[in-house]
Order: C-alpha cells, then structure tokens, then sequence
C-alpha cells in the first residue's frame, strides 16, 4: 500500500475541526504532487500519546512502510509541535521523526529555538512530508497558505547563508517574523550524520534527519509571520508563574545553565572519571576543557522562544569579541555530584590567547557562533584527543554551519582513529589524512570533506553503517560505540553507572541518553535520602551509583517523565529527574494541559501516557527487525573494566546487566523480546490505528515468546491475515506457512474459503495443528 493510501485511511479517522479548544491541524504534504490537505487528531490520540513525540508516533505507525528503505520518499518526515510548546515556560520545543537513515531504529529528534512554536501559533500542530519533489523546494506556510518555491537559489548553501539568503529575498528576520528548518550540504548530499537546523546552533540532530529531509528534495520548511498570541494566555498565567519560578529559582539552572551553559557537566564527568575518552578505550581527561576554561570567550547567552533560562552560550574569539560572561559562576558551587569537593574551588584563570587557527592573526566566520554544548564538548575533546577549547570551539562553530550532528559525527571520527590506531585502516583507506589522536587540522578538513562527501569524508558521512555499506572491514564492529546502530549521545562512560548503562540499552532511539538518563545518580543528597529517593522514582533504588539493584525502577520513570517532556514540548534541561528533583513535573504538565485541552488529565494518568509512547516506540522497532539482543551495549563495557578515577576496575557485569533488563522489562511491560505484551499491544493498537486482532500460536514462535501477537493493522479476511503474520515475524515464516495449521475466528474452524472469511478489529484468531487418525 502506497503512502498516500495509507493517508487516505488514516484522514478517514480523523476530524475536520478541532476535537479540543487549541488543536493545531495535521498538515498532509504531497511534495511530489505540490497538494495539501488538512485534517485534526481524534482526541482519544491526545488522551493516550499527547502531541510532539508522541503523536508523531501514532502518525508513523499509521503511515510507515517498514519494507521501504529510509531514504524512500515513501517513508513520511514528520515534524510535530509539543501540545504546550509556546505556551508555558521553556516549552519550546517539538520533533522531527521518521525512519532513521543512520541507524536501525526509527529517527526521532527533538529540537527547540523559535521554530516549533512558530508551527504551533500558525495553527499546525503536525506537518507530514512525503514524495520526491521534483526539484529543490523551499515550502513556505503562512496564514495565505502553502506554497512550494523554487530552492535552486539556496542549493549549495550552509546554515548561516541559506538563512541570510532568505532573510534577504523574503524581506524578512528569522526569530522574529520568520521562522527556518533548513538543511545544509550535508543534508543535500545525504551525509547520514547531517541533521536539520532551526537556528544559528538549534539542530534536530539524531538518527541522520538531514540526509531524509535532503532525499525528498526538500531545502527548508518557513513559517511566514509573526506568531499571534496563545488563545488561552489569560488562563494559563496563574500556573506558568509557578512553573516559572521552578524553573529560574532551581539551583543548576541559577548558577550553571543560566551562567555557562551545559559545559558545566563535563567537570563532574572528569572528576567521576567517567568521561568517555578516545572511543571509550579510557575514561579521563583533561582539566583544560572545564567550562571556566570557556569564559575568555563568551560574550553572554541566548536562548529559545520565550524561555526564561538562556542556557545557550555563545562564542566570540574574534579581536572585537568580548568575553567573561558568567566567569566564575562556578567558584564554590560544590554541587552534589562532585567525588572530588576540592574541585570545586579551582579556576584555570584561562587567558583570551587566540590568534586565529594558525596563530597568523586570521580570522573567519567560524571564529564565533553559538555554543558548544557538553555533547560537543565531550565528543570534540576527550573522545578524539583534542584539549585546547580553543579547538573546541571552533569546530562546535564549523559543526554548526555544516548542519552536522556532533555526537554521530564525532563518535565517527573517533571510530576511524581507533582503526587507524590499531592499523584496521591505514593511509590508503584515509587518502593520505594521517587520523592519529589530537590532529587538529586533519578534524576540521575532515568536517567539510564530511559535508561534500568527499573522499574519506564519504566514510564519515556514512556513520555508524560504514561496515554495511562497505567502507571498513567487519572486525570494525568490535570498536563501535553504537547500540541499535546509533552512535553514543552522552560523553559519559556509563561502566560506573549503571542505571545510565541500562538507559543506554533500552532507549528506544539507540545509544541515547536523552530518551532516560537518570543523571540524579550521580548527586549525593538523592543517594543518601532513602525515603527522598524512594518517593522520587516510586521504589527502591539502591544509592550506589554502581549497584544494579532497583535501576530499573529508575530509568522507568525518567523514560516516562520525558516522553510525556517531549510530547508537550518541555525543554529536557528543565524537566524534572534530568537535571534537579524541583523542576516542573507531569503534575504541572496536568494542571496546563487540563486548561488547555478542556479535558481533566492528572500527573498519574501522564506517567501512563509516556509509557504508551516509550511502548509504542518498542513496536515501532520491532516492525524495523529489532528484538531484545538490541537491548544492549558495546562489547567494550563488557569486557573491559575502566582504567582510572574512585571506580577504577567497574565494568558491566553481563549476568547482573541481563537481570537488570529482565526486571526492566517485566516493570515496563514488555515481553521477553522486548515488545508490549499482547494484553498491552491491544490496547495501544486501538488507540493509534483503531484495529486490533489477536492471534493465538500453538507454542512460542521466534519473536513471539507469550504464544499470542496482534496484529495492529487492517487485514480484510483470513488469507491477508497469514501474509501479515509472515511480514510481522519474518524469522518464523517457516512455521508460519506450516499446512498442518489451521484457523480458528472466534472459536470457528476453517476448512475452506480463507480468502472469504472477513476480519474484523476484536476478532479472536488461533492457529490449531490439525489433528488426524486412522
């Protein structure tokens, strides 16, 4: 079935007027045909999954061919605004999602800047692309419309001359009567590690967005405008002024993200020694990239829309440039993670020495942006050998305009001088690039080459799946730091931790901290309040960092908390769990989204939701041929205990790490491949696709262990019911197509006329042996 037919089932669904006050349409985009239309969400959607992430799920699900590669225009691009995303303080934010190019999951990605909210004021909560547009096109929404316009004078561009570009021919500035999601050359030439920016720094990074936007033939989407003003402004205030104040008076927010941004983080990590060094061969690092390090060249901060916290530092390296904002913020600020206090009390006194890259007083546009954040640092610095902040500094800027994903891009790089310095690729692999350690110059060639896809650039840009499609050898599988075929967001090694351990392995988007990272692990008040950190998670969760037990229950809440984040568009920063036990909650999610919907909804009936989502997820993977061995982690924490720091000697323990992801997986819900049980698969299934049969096995199945499936899309009569059950287990066609299996609907046998029998959502289906004598 072709994706336009499954848009015409799914609109069959759907709404033409809003099913709640200020529900924001679903806009249809036929890039291939030049046609829209528009439809709304049934409620029920908004009740189990919300809007963002979650509802970007349900349209997936709905809409995805899992047969069809990433890359096939078939395959929608769906962006979607969180439900309260411009509407409460630091709800910024919204999703791109798709199937991912750079990995085995699906591609979801969230990002805020001005953007999201843009979308959402104009009135669409969703956009959903699809077909090859039959040249370049920049789409331009606005209250007059959509058009689709020629992008051939943007083609070739990078982020700061494709927004400059439009700015200029729209008559227009970007944040404020304009807003961009735009992709580079990178995306243009389908690096997998390319993302789609929304601003100077903002990008929609993880899972390759850039190379699917790019495959479409699609340059940039513009909101046309300046936004109006929430419908329910007046309502809203009373609680936004609380959740305002959870936000600014909480203490990492105040002293750190306000002041310097997320580079606070990587001091932690180094002290902890948990700091992913060198494609995670050792775990420490240098003093020299501690965010004070930064403060010669930070001029101050900005931030998305109408945030309160500015957490977003920028850079300035330039003779004009100024620097010292927040210098010093740090000083004394003892926190509560530090395993070292003494640390708290140091600065570098870090001078302002840059003189241009080769010291020669030349200076370009990459000498000053935006940023970096600690994932770049982390994956800049340590992870391929670089010390300087100065480095650091301007390859986050590089990075920025090239529209690359910092995390895949550098876990890449670092990937590759592994295998250079263990002679799995030499120089005539590399064209030359001497790709040892702490090359400086060789980085920043290889970041455009990346971009172009030239030369061992085009290795880079093929990612994680650089053995797949033939680049290196298969022993290169050993020294990649990839889970599900993602490379690691999180600078931290998570030999130590064990809850960021079991995050990493069951996050549903792949190796990514951002989906469930319990980083409260690693602050000493929670750990030595038992009675404070069993009421925080709802269990027992041992205080060790390094104890298995009760991290299950942990990572369970923290998925739960962010994917409800997500769905409503809520900064991750400034969620509760991630950073601070005081930040805004699903309780303050409820009290809004009650206000804004019309409809009662309560911080319980929120954690259930963003377990949907997260169970959703799952399914979501299993249709793409993931099952629980892709719940796991790279064969180096494994077997390889870390080299320094207070837990020097930590490693995975495989025995403990399986009952720890059994235990997950029992508390989730899920089966013993990783999925939602058929009890809970029902009920998902008849809230995202409104169909939901169950089919009985005569024993367990590979890929299905509780003897039971459901098959969760329309199926018309039996004969189409056993293709769907050969194309939902794959592995067990053999048995499947077994002819001394009959059929069973609804306690009647078929003997004959398979293709006559109708099916029906709620239908009770068995396969039963046939049973024969004589």
């Amino acid at each position: 079935m072709s994706v336009r037919s499954k848009i015409d089932r799914l609109c069959a669904r759907m709404h033409d007027a809003p099913q709640y006050p200020t529900q924001g349409a679903v806009l249809f985009v036929d890039l291939e045909r030049r046609a829209t239309r528009s439809k709304y969400l049934p409620a029920e959607i908004m009740r189990s999954f919300l809007g963002g992430r979650g509802a970007n799920m349900v349209l997936l699900y709905n809409l995805l061919d899992e047969e069809k590669n990433a890359l096939d225009p078939d395959v929608p691009l769906i962006f979607g605004a969180g439900t309260l995303t411009g509407d409460m303080p630091s709800a910024t934010r919204g999703n791109f999602t798709s199937r991912s190019p750079d990995s085995d999951a699906f591609l979801d990605s969230s990002a805020g800047d001005y953007f999201p909210a843009f979308t959402k004021r104009l009135g669409y909560d969703h956009i959903v692309l699809h077909g090859l547009a039959p040249q370049w096109t920049l789409l331009k929404i606005s209250r007059e419309g959509v058009e689709f316009l020629d992008a051939a004078p943007y083609v070739g561009l990078d982020n700061l001359d494709t927004a400059a570009a439009i700015e200029r021919d729209f008559h227009c500035t970007e944040r404020k009567d304009m807003a961009l999601a735009r992709i580079t050359t990178a995306g243009e030439n389908l690096a997998l590690c390319s993302g789609i920016m929304g601003g100077i720094k903002s990008i929609w990074a993880r899972g390759g967005g850039g190379a699917k936007m790019g495959a479409l033939k699609l340059k940039a989407i513009m909101i046309a405008g300046k936004p109006g003003d929430p419908p329910l402004q007046k309502q809203l205030k009373e609680h936004n002024k609380v959740i305002g104040k959870k936000i600014t008076s909480t203490s990492v927010i105040k002293n750190a993200l306000k002041q310097v941004g997320t580079p606070f983080l990587y001091k932690p990590s180094r002290v902890l020694g948990a700091l992913g060094t060198l494609n995670n061969q050792t775990t420490a690092w240098h003093a020299s990239l501690d965010a004070d390090n930064f403060d010669p060249y930070r001029p101050g901060m900005d931030g998305c829309f109408k945030c309160p916290v500015h957490c977003r530092n920028q850079n300035d390296m330039t003779p004009e440039g100024k620097g010292g904002w927040g210098s010093a913020a740090l000083m004394g600020l003892k926190g509560n993670a530090s395993y070292d206090k003494a640390q708290a009390d140091v600065d570098h006194h870090k001078l302002r020495t840059y003189n241009g890259i080769k010291g020669d007083g030349k200076f370009d546009k990459y000498d000053k942006g935006d940023g970096p954040e600690y994932v770049t640092v982390g994956k800049f610095g340590p992870m391929i050998g670089l010390s300087e902040p100065e480095h650091v500094l301007r390859l986050n800027n590089i990075l920025n305009d090239l529209g690359l994903d910092s995390a895949s891009t550098g876990s890449a790089i670092s990937w590759a001088m592994e295998l250079w310095q263990r002679g799995i690729i030499d120089a005539s692999h590399t064209g030359g690039l001497d790709l040892s350690w702490g090359n400086y110059e060789t980085i920043e060639k290889l970041l455009f080459m990346t971009a172009k896809r030239e030369g061992f650039g085009d290795t880079i840009a093929d990612s994680a799946r650089a053995v797949e499609r033939g680049k290196y050898p298969p022993a290169a599988l050993e020294y990649r730091m990839a889970v599900k075929g993602l490379f690691q967001s999180d600078p931290h090694d998570a030999r130590i931790l064990k809850a960021f351990a079991l995050g990493l392995s069951v996050a549903t988007r792949g190796m990514d901290h951002l989906r469930n990272r319990v980083t409260l692990e690693i602050n000493a008040r929670v750990n030595d309040d038992a009675a404070f950190k069993t009421q925080l998670y709802g269990g027992t969760v041992a205080p060790q960092p390094t104890s298995y037990e009760g991290k299950e229950i942990a990572v369970r809440r923290c998925e739960n908390t962010f994917a409800v984040g997500d769905s409503v568009g809520m900064c991750r920063f400034n969620t509760k769990l991630f950073n601070s036990p005081t930040l805004p909650d699903c309780g303050d999610f409820a009290a809004q989204l009650s206000t804004m919907t019309g409809q009662p909804v309560t911080a319980e009936e929120l954690d259930e939701v963003g377990r949907n989502i997260t169970g959703l997820e799952h399914l979501l993977n299993f249709r793409l041929g993931l099952r629980a061995k892709d719940d796991t982690l790279p064969k180096r924490w494994f077997e390889e205990s870390i080299d320094t720091g207070p837990f020097k000697g930590e490693k995975i323990e495989r025995k403990e790490f399986d009952a720890m992801k059994a235990r997950f997986y029992e508390l989730t819900g899920l089966n013993a491949e990783g999925v939602p049980r058929a009890d809970w698969h029902q009920q998902l299934a008849l809230a995202a696709t409104g169909f939901a049969l169950r089919v009985e096995l005569p024993r367990p199945l590979p890929g299905a262990p509780e003897k039971s499936i459901v098959i969760d899309r329309p199926v018309a009569n039996v004969a189409e019911l056993r293709d769907a059950l050969r194309r939902h287990l794959p592995e067990a066609r053999k048995q499947l197509d077994d002819p001394t299996w009959n059929v069973t609907v609804n306690g009647e046998m078929l003997l004959f006329g398979e293709s006559a029998k109708a099916l029906h959502s709620g239908d009770r289906v068995q396969l039963v042996p046939i049973i024969a004598g004589g």
